[in-house]
Parts: structure tokens; sequence; C-alpha cells
């Protein structure tokens, strides 16, 4: 089978952000399909550069063919940025999309919701099917945090969200909770499958700590609770510099957060004036080096700001922690934090309490035989449940029940 793969965040090994499609992609080839990414440019996607005067290249990534279109995008980049880029994106795909020869299938991943357009318009011009994923609840999360406000904007992205959904033969959701949301909201429960963002096991299987890493920044023979992920608004990281204001006294424990965006530079503003040096702020690492700094670290920090109500998200930051062996700390309520519980890999702390996440990372710092349990446990179960192997191998079977007809 061949498999267009429309993904505008796409980045390699060689990147420093979330590899998921570039992982199951290579499976998908060892299967025996055929798959074609197209994707846009970022700074963190470990891709060539495309040609100044080129609308799009084509590149050969381990095997995948890759075209990558050139609309640029950055998590420093203000919001008429980002709208632009993703709107130039969803227009260079589609054309791309449509010009891709022989397909069987188009499968489209978000963010962003535009995503949608390609995959709907360019599946329809070829007359194949179109399956789409969905990572986060466009708009709805977006009011929920109050990065949206209720009016034509969002509308027109409840409109895009529609038009995405409607002619998808499944629409593949990488958390429960975004499962149980769609539910709710009245769509039909065979067009839906649950298939989480998982982490590639080879990564992680051989991984020794890099003790150069922690020399270099000043962490050896530290307790390391480690954030590793996007520095963004609806991250929430402000809780840790506050949690780290009640550990002031523990000269043993470090913070360290990894990854980039256009909260980082607050950060640091903050760190300054609170006269914190316990908080590492760290630039962002290939994702083919994570493995050796998550596996010189000791607990995983899963942070998001606080909104209204639970968070239906499951990122995958927490199968990296999982398959590290790492005990995860979720500060938010919902589906991740009830992953972490009911599998018995770490621990939930109060929304929104920065006293009480300096607590439980107080309490895996000076308990080492439970955490190390808990490490353990977590590790098998990485590897027994979320391997982007069996991923790619669920992934397999909707395309191929998608391409027969099969509801």
């Amino acid at each position: 089978m061949k498999i267009i793969y429309i993904h505008q965040h796409f980045v390699t090994s060689k990147g420093s952000s979330g590899t998921r499609s570039y992982d199951v992609s290579k499976h998908l080839l060892e299967m025996g399909h055929e798959v074609t990414v197209i994707c846009g440019m970022h700074a963190q996607s470990g891709l060539p550069p495309v040609s100044r005067w080129r609308l799009h290249q084509t590149f050969d990534i381990d095997g995948v063919k890759v075209v990558t279109c050139r609309a640029l995008y950055s998590n420093k980049q203000n919001v008429p940025a980002r709208l632009w880029s993703f709107l130039k994106f969803a227009l260079l795909a589609t054309l791309t999309c449509v010009m891709e020869r022989s397909a069987d299938l188009v499968f489209a991943t978000s963010t962003p919701l535009t995503v949608g357009i390609p995959g709907r318009i360019g599946a329809a011009i070829k007359r194949i099917p179109y399956v789409f994923e969905v990572r986060d609840l466009w708009p709805e999360d977006l009011l929920a945090a109050g990065r949206m406000k209720p009016g034509l904007q969002s509308k027109m992205w409840e409109w895009l969200e529609s038009f995405s959904y409607k002619k998808a033969r499944k629409i593949l959701l990488v958390s429960k909770g975004f499962h149980d949301r769609l539910l709710e909201r009245g769509l039909p429960p065979e067009k839906l499958r649950t298939i989480l963002l998982g982490a590639d096991a080879q990564y992680y299987a051989d991984a020794q700590p890099n003790e150069d890493f922690f020399e270099r920044h000043g962490l050896a023979g530290k307790t390391i609770a480690i954030y590793a992920g996007a520095h963004g608004d609806a991250n929430g990281l402000i809780q840790l510099i506050e949690a780290a204001e009640h550990l002031r006294d523990r000269s043993d424990i470090a913070l360290a957060l990894i990854g980039d965006g256009m909260m980082k530079r607050k950060l640091r503003e903050e760190l300054i004036q609170r006269k914190l040096n316990n908080v590492h702020l760290l630039d962002p690492v290939p994702k083919q080096e994570l493995p050796g700094v998550l596996m010189g670290c000791h607990i995983g920090l899963m942070i998001l700001k606080q909104i209204v109500r639970p968070r239906w998200v499951t990122p995958n930051k927490i199968f990296d922690y999982m398959f590290a062996g790492l005990p995860s700390i979720v500060n938010f309520p919902g589906t991740t934090a009830e992953l972490v519980e009911a599998e018995g890999v770490g621990l939930a702390s109060e929304p929104g309490n920065a006293e009480d996440l300096a607590a439980k990372i107080r309490q895996l710092a000076d308990n080492p035989q439970e955490r190390d349990a808990v490490a353990r446990h977590a590790r098998r179960i990485a590897f027994e449940k979320y391997d982007r192997k069996v991923i790619a191998g669920q992934l397999a079977e909707v395309f191929e029940e998608s391409v027969r007809g099969r509801p």
C-alpha cells in the first residue's frame, strides 16, 4: 500500500521535537508499505533546508520519501505568523498531494487542524480514502485555555474541524480522553479509534546515561527532575519556577528544562529576579540524544497550564519518560494523570499547587528504593505496550481496513 502522510511538523531523529511520524513511517516501510511524507519547515525538524526559490523539495530520509513544502513555522512566531504558516502549508500540501502518483490512502495528522484541508481535498481529487488523526481538540482546547475567545474565529475553526472529520474514513485519537469527548459530542463510535503516541523502543533498549552532558551543565551528582518539551504559554512552566521556590533548601535537587519556545526568555527573567539557581534552562537536544539524557535523570515532569476542566491530552513525553525508567509527576487532571496512576508509573500532584508539586518531587528524591521500583515497572510496561513498532502495526491495520472500505 502507498500512503501519503501529511504532517506539517514532521521531525526526524536528528531533530529536537516529537518524532512519532518519522518512527512509524520507518516501521511501515519495514512492513512493506510505501510512505510519502508531506511536511513543512521548522528549525527543530532535522530536515535539510528547502532551496530558496522552490515551493517544495523532495528528500530521501532513511528510505522515507519526504516532500518538504516551503512553509516556515516556529513556536516563537506570533499568532498572525503562525496562521499564515498554517494556511500556506495547507495550500502547498494540497498541490503536492494531488501531484503525487498512484497512492492508496491519505493520512493527515494534526496539529494544526488545517492539515485537514490537503487531507480531505487531496483524497477527494485522487478518489482514495482519507484518515484523519486528532492530536488536539481545536478549537475546544484553545477556548478552554483562554487562548481564543468565542466569536467569528472560533466558529471558523469549528467549521474546519467539522470539515476535517466529515469525510474521513476513520478518525484516530492519540488519547482516550479525546475519544471519550468525541463520543460525547455525538460522533459515531465505529468511526473512532484510539492509537496512542508511544515512543520508539529501539532508542532506549541499550541507552546509557550521558554523563558528559550532566558534567557540562553542572548537574552531576544531583537528583534531577526533568521537563523535556515546548516552552510555550500553554505549557505553564512558571509552575516549575514556583515549585523551585519551595526547594531552595535542597541543593541536591535540580530541575532541568530542555526545549525552546516563546516563554523561555520570560522563564529566564523569573529565575534572575527570584535568584534561583536550582532550575537549569537548557537548549533542545536532538531526539537521538535524548534517551542518554533521560536515562541519567530521576524524575519526569509532565506540566501544563491549568484550565477550567480536565486535560484530555496524553503527551508523548510520558512515554519517553517510561521507556527511560523515570517515574513521572503530572500536575494537570485528566487522561495523563489517570494513565500514570492506573499503570503505577508515577504521581499526580494537586493542580495549580506549586507547594504540592515540590512535595511530590521531594517524595521521590528522598525515597530512592520506591523511586527505582516505580522506574523498573514503568520501563517494563513501556516495552510491553507502548513501542511505536506496535503502534505502526495498529495504524497499518486501520489503513488496510479503510482501503478495503470496512467501517
